[in-house]
């Protein structure tokens, strides 16, 4: 079956210009528009629905995310898939639950269905395995991962966000403002979160001692269960940084409900720049991850595999940035 790339080669234009044409767009010329049609009709290309405008249900993507119940990774899920519909793709989406063997399935799954490309958001707590790298390789589809950090053996193109720069900045920022006792809060997923603060706490001269908190509990949950385990030591923390920024909401809601109050007696620190940060206690003080940057940049590295698929693979990593607000 014919697709937009299909009917690019052959007019020698981007398979954007093709989808603009087929979809009447004023900003293409009429002569272009019919050089479109009539070459979409040579190629067996469907053309439907009203205005000639095509729905190319086939000339499909698929996107893997470990989960779209947390803010993150749901908003993740909602730019990618708008990223795509603006080049013409529709996307299918897979969940892992952050299992490997689930990634593999979805893997399958999207591969019997005839995508086009893979865009995987992969978690670092599933461990890229090379039964995984096998699967991708295997499937002949052009792939673009979203990773948690750099992986200097991977042979295919990757961005994310630099954590270790954005913690460090979250520490230094904590105790320029003067708190010296600083805990941490996590969950089983964000253990790399955990290493890259005590990290930065012994980069700076510090140590978090036993001001780490981490549980199975996640979001708002295991974040207001780890703040209250922390305000119950002989000497709680002064500060907290929380793995994210759902865990910041339940632990200022903790630190509340102990009679505290935010920052005058407990500063808080988040990640990720949740939508609901800037709204929570004032605005919660986070370390923004420039996702509309980093899928945008992944959704044009990842159709230009399609349409090319021997460029060079690169690794591409975003400086996230310090967003100071009410809790600190």
């Amino acid at each position: 079956m014919a697709t937009l790339q299909d009917i690019a080669r052959v007019l020698g234009v981007n398979a954007s210009t093709v989808s603009r044409a087929l979809n009447d767009s004023p900003s293409i010329s009429e002569e272009m528009r019919e050089k479109v049609r009539q070459t979409a009709r040579e190629l067996g290309y469907s053309l439907r629905g009203r205005g000639g405008r095509t729905t190319p249900e086939w000339c499909c993507a698929g996107l893997i995310l470990p989960e779209v119940t947390s803010e993150y990774y749901g908003r993740l899920a909602q730019l990618a898939q708008a990223r795509l519909e603006q080049r013409g793709y529709s996307c299918l989406i897979q969940l892992t639950n952050f299992r490997a063997d689930s990634m593999l399935r979805a893997i399958r799954n999207l591969v019997r269905v005839r995508v086009k490309c893979l865009l995987i958001v992969m978690d670092v707590e599933e461990a890229v395995s090379d039964a995984i790298m096998d699967a991708i390789h295997r499937s002949g589809l052009p792939a673009m991962l979203v990773t948690s950090g750099y992986l200097p053996s991977m042979d295919m193109d990757c961005i994310h966000f630099d954590e270790t720069i954005g913690i460090r900045a979250g520490v230094e920022h904590l105790l320029a403002r003067g708190y010296e006792r600083i805990g941490f809060l996590g969950e089983t997923m964000t253990q790399v979160r955990c290493r890259l603060f005590e990290q930065a706490m012994t980069a700076c001269g510090r140590s978090a001692g036993g001001l780490v908190a981490v549980g199975k509990e996640r979001g708002e949950q295991g974040g207001y269960l780890r703040m209250k385990e922390l305000l119950g030591l002989p000497e709680p923390p002064r500060a907290v940084f929380a793995s994210y920024d759902q865990m910041a909401v339940g632990a200022i809601h903790a630190i509340r409900e102990a009679g505290l109050r935010v920052p005058e007696d407990v500063a808080v620190l988040g990640v990720d720049d949740a939508v609901s940060a800037a709204y929570v206690e004032g605005g919660i003080t986070t370390i923004a991850n420039p996702s509309e940057d980093m899928i945008a940049i992944a959704v044009n590295i990842l159709l230009k595999r399609v349409q090319a698929p021997e460029r060079i693979r690169q690794q591409i990593a975003l400086r996230p940035r310090l967003v100071v607000r009410k809790t600190t």
